[in-house]
This record gives C-alpha cells, structure tokens and sequence, in this order.
C-alpha cells in the first residue's frame, strides 16, 4: 500500500480524528518533515519593535488567532538558540541587545495572583519608560486582560492605556503597543496556506498510488491547485471580511484541511468497499467547503463551515444557472456545449459518469421516474460551477451567492470616482430606512434627518457627507474592507457589505425587512445620532408627506404662526 505521509500531517488538523492536534503552535511541530510557517506583516512588525524602538506590546486576540506562536517566533529571532518548549510557569525571559524581553506565553493560564503582579510590574515599567530596559511581551484575551486591570485602581494608569489602544490602533506609541489580531483579515493567509499544502513535493507519491483515480483526497489537492479554484475559495473568505467576520488561523486550518482530505486518510481509501466508495465521492472540496456530509461532532467545532453555511451558493436557485446544468450541453451554444463537457465530466465527484447517465436517462425518458435524483445533484453542481466555471458572458456565478450587490462593493475599492457617485445612492437608502417609507430620489441628493414620526429635524446636502474606504494597515495583515460614512467630521456610520446591501435594496425599493436583523441596531444608533446633531428650523415644520400621484414621500412644509 503506497501511503503519503502528509495526508496523515493534515490529519493533525481534522477535529475527529486520534491525531487531532488542539493547539497549533508552529502549525503544530510535532512533524518535523510538514512543519512550515507563514511569513506575517505581524511578524516583522514586532521584530522591528524590539530591534529599533524596543516597548512593552500586548498582543490580543481569539484562542487560535497565533498569539503564542507570535511569542515564539520573536524569542526565535531575538535568541541563539530556538525555543523548543515553553517552561511550566508559561513566562520566560531572554536577554538581547536592547535589554530583556519578558515573554508571557498566556495570560489567562496564570494564576490571579502571578497577573497581578506581572500587569504591575508593566505599569511601573511604562510609567518609568522602561528605565530598567524590562520590556514586556504579553499574550492575552481583551475581555480577561480588561476585567482583571478593572477590578485595581492601582492599574487605573495601565487600564486606560490599554482601553485607549482597543478603541484604535492608532493610539499606540513608544511606551506600550496593543496589537488586536482580531483585525487581521481572514483571507490574507487562505492562498498561502494552500500554495504551499498543495507544493508537487507533499503530493508526489500519489503519482505511484494505484488508487489515485478513485482517490478523493488526491482529487481534491488537484483541483484546489487550480488557480481559479483557489481564487474562489479565497474569494469566499474576503466575503466574510467584508462581513467583519473573523476566522482565527487555527480554524482556518482545521477548515481548509477538512477541505482538502474530507476528513480521510489513505487507509480510508485503501479500504473502501463500493458502498464506502460512494460515501468518499461525496467529500468533494467544495462540498467540504460548505460542511455537507460532515458529522455534527465535526461540525460543531468547525466555526468557519458554519458561516459558509450562510453564504452557500448551492443553496440559491438561478435559472440561467440550473438551465445550464440540466441543458448545457445541447443548449446549440458552442461555448457553452464545451464549458459543459468539461466541468460534468467522468471525474470521481460525479460519481464516474453516473450523474450524466442520470442526466440522460431524466432528459430522454419520463422526467417524473427520476424520484428527485437529479434535483438531489442541482445543489452539489451549483457549488461545482461556483468554484469551477471560468468567466463566461453567459453565466455569472456571484448570482448564487445571497447578495446582489457584493460586486458592486468589490468594484468601490479604491476607486474614488465611483465612491464618489455613490453617495447619493446610500443616502436615499438611508432616508427610506429611517423613516420606513419609500421617500422620493431627488435629482439633488440629500440625506434627511427624520424617523418613523416623519418630522424632518434637518438636511444635509450629499457634498456635507464624506465616504471614506478604510485605510490600509501597516503593523498587521489587514486589507481595507469596508468603508463609513462621515457626517460633520465627528458623526461615523460605519459599512460592511451587510449594510451596504441593505441600503443599496432599500434604495432601489426593495422591503425594509431584508437583512434587517443585521443592520437594524446600526442603522437605528445612527439615526438617533443623526437627530441629535440636528438644528430643526424656527420658522417651520418640514415633514414628509404622501404625494399621491407620485406615491412616494416628498419634503414638505408646515409654517409656525
């Protein structure tokens, strides 16, 4: 039997698996033929830290965002000598050029009363600035590391430090750095990781497997090799930066592993009789992707598959889409009869041709003996198309995604002429959403002040509105996703794609009730902001009004006697 050792390395990852790994420091390094590191902005930017301007840094963030091997890796680059294992008491101190660096691996393993005397001796060292050349490197969790430093006024200095960083990045200076890796953006690390799993070199032995053709994990390391299919799958994890969601490195890990291997090893496949067989063709990549047929044991613990689960592709009907799964291939368009020779083909995650014969068999004969068959596979080849198709004039596979205006969204980074003209759009949402009606699109865009009640307290033009793209990051890897809207220079609104499709279907007359579960609690804050900044006129009562010929709300005015 011809075995590939690195299936059984990626085995590490999977949660159901004996070999499962729980903390990936190192991207576990307990085999030292697969051990490899990703190069971060992070990375180097705590290096600069300690080798030019040596301060205290807290570095903040989710279990398994890469906290301690942060610690790691700058004892590596500071020492002679690498650190194999951190010591029992989780805290260590290296002496280097600039003074001593002490390294806490994990502040919330400590006991209350070795945090408390750590945190103390940070604060007198910040409020010394570091005269005794004692810099901190500390590893903790923002809600722990803010209640402790709550509960002593003696680190009332320190707790108002800290919380000024929190707010923003920017506060930071020579004396203390808090770097949240909470703000690293999801996708940055997705290509990397899969560029270098899929190397030829982890995969060669696969080529001398006699069961390579019907081998489910050798399928999915060729296809997630394919430049389009990993700028899809990348593509799919920037989505959830626009959401403002964060996939911590570890369960981008165990994700992408699961995607790759299905949950599988070797033996799996070695053993598999023809029932089983069928069972290991359904652990296509993009299947993974989504966690179908995934166990709910494994589930559970794979927090990046459940919010794919909410952005699946497989799951939104589109016509063109499923006229060209079902007719493709005679539809008398050249293109698109080779596209679809192509894609549904007599590979593995097709069952070896069954689905075509089944394709035939439902477009040849009585369509309702098919008992659902095919309506079984239209969901899995939505997914298949989503990953696989190239562009094509004819077909455009965002449209199976839940949201209609995400290219459009794309489309405004860095861009400022089409930021520009798109204020007008954003503020008619946002007058519509305000006040529940469908108020009137002026030529001469403005967003207007009001609520529910309809009282109109003030107006601003759209040249008074500022629309700003986030700003691009230097000490961590963060690409700017999502935008805000600026009123006055003081009043914020900020926009992530959620929002931004909400007001874009509001703007174009959609329901207000779409998406309104994520939007509503913003959008609400920001108008009673809105309201409190506003002069209302002495002189009269401007409202909204029904203008029944237009039907839609229009300015109107009521003067005061």
């Amino acid at each position: 039997m011809v075995t590939n050792d690195f299936v059984y390395y990626l085995d590490q990852f999977n949660v159901i698996s004996p070999n499962h790994a729980k903390i990936y420091d190192e991207y576990t390094n307990t085999n030292e033929r697969f051990t490899f590191t990703i190069q971060t902005k992070v990375e180097e930017y705590l290096e600069s830290i300690f080798e030019k301007n040596p301060h205290s840094v807290i570095l903040s963030g989710n279990a398994g965002d890469g906290k301690t091997r942060l610690c790691r890796q700058i004892y590596n680059s500071l020492s002679n000598e690498k650190l194999l294992e951190w010591p029992e008491s989780g805290i260590i101190e290296l002496e280097f050029g600039k003074g001593t660096l002490r390294i806490v691996k994990d502040l919330s393993e400590l006991k209350d009363e070795i945090i408390y005397r750590e945190l103390s001796d940070l604060n007198r060292g910040i409020q010394n600035n570091h005269s005794n050349k004692i810099f901190y490197l500390i590893a903790a969790n923002e809600g722990k590391l803010s209640k402790f430093l709550s509960q002593y006024e003696e680190l009332e200095a320190l707790r108002e430090m800290v919380k000024n960083r929190f707010q923003s990045y920017e506060n930071n200076d020579n004396r203390l750095t808090v770097i949240n890796l909470l703000d690293v953006t999801s996708s940055v690390y997705v290509e990397k990781v899969l560029n270098e799993w899929n190397k030829e070199e982890n995969w060669n032995i696969c080529e001398e497997c006699p069961m390579n053709k019907r081998c489910i994990i050798y399928h999915n390391h060729k296809k997630s090799s394919d430049n389009k299919v990993q700028k899809s799958i990348v593509n799919q994890y920037r989505i959830l930066d626009y959401l403002d969601t964060h996939i911590t490195m570890r369960e981008m890990l165990i994700h992408n592993s699961y995607v790759l291997t299905g949950g599988y090893t070797c033996r799996d496949i070695y053993d598999a009789d023809y029932r089983e067989l069928e069972e290991q063709t359904k652990r296509v990549y993009y299947q993974n992707f989504f966690g179908h047929d995934v166990i709910h044991e494994a589930f559970s613990e794979m927090k990046a598959m459940k919010v794919f689960k909410s952005i699946d592709p497989g799951v939104y009907s589109h016509s063109v889409v499923d006229d060209f799964i079902i007719n493709g291939d005679i539809s008398g368009n050249v293109e698109l009869e080779k596209i679809h020779k192509e894609i549904f083909n007599n590979a593995i995650d097709l069952q070896f041709g069954f689905f075509l014969k089944q394709l035939k068999l439902y477009r040849d004969h009585n369509k309702t003996s098919d008992h659902g068959l095919i309506t079984k596979w239209i969901p899995q080849l939505r997914r298949k198309l989503f990953f696989e198709l190239n562009d094509t004039e004819q077909i455009n596979v965002k449209t199976l995604l839940p949201f209609e205006y995400v290219t459009e969204y794309e489309q405004l980074f860095d861009d400022k002429q089409k930021q520009k003209h798109l204020k007008k759009e954003l503020a008619n949402g946002l007058n519509r959403s305000f006040s529940k009606k469908l108020v009137e699109n002026k030529k001469n865009a403005e967003l207007i002040s009001t609520s529910e009640n309809l009282l109109i307290h003030e107006v601003f033009k759209v040249k008074e509105i500022r629309f700003e793209q986030e700003e691009e990051r230097n000490d961590l890897d963060r690409i700017p996703s999502n935008f805000r809207v600026i009123i006055n220079s003081s009043l914020v609104l900020p926009i992530n794609l959620f929002l931004f499709e909400f007001l874009m279907r509001v703007n174009g007359g959609s329901t207000f009730n779409i998406l309104q579960q994520e939007v509503e609690i913003l959008i609400d804050t920001f108008k009673n902001e809105l309201i409190q900044i506003s002069e209302p006129s002495d002189e009269q009562l401007n409202v909204l009004r029904l203008d029944k010929n237009k039907g839609l709300y229009v300015e109107d005015a009521i003067m005061i006697p």
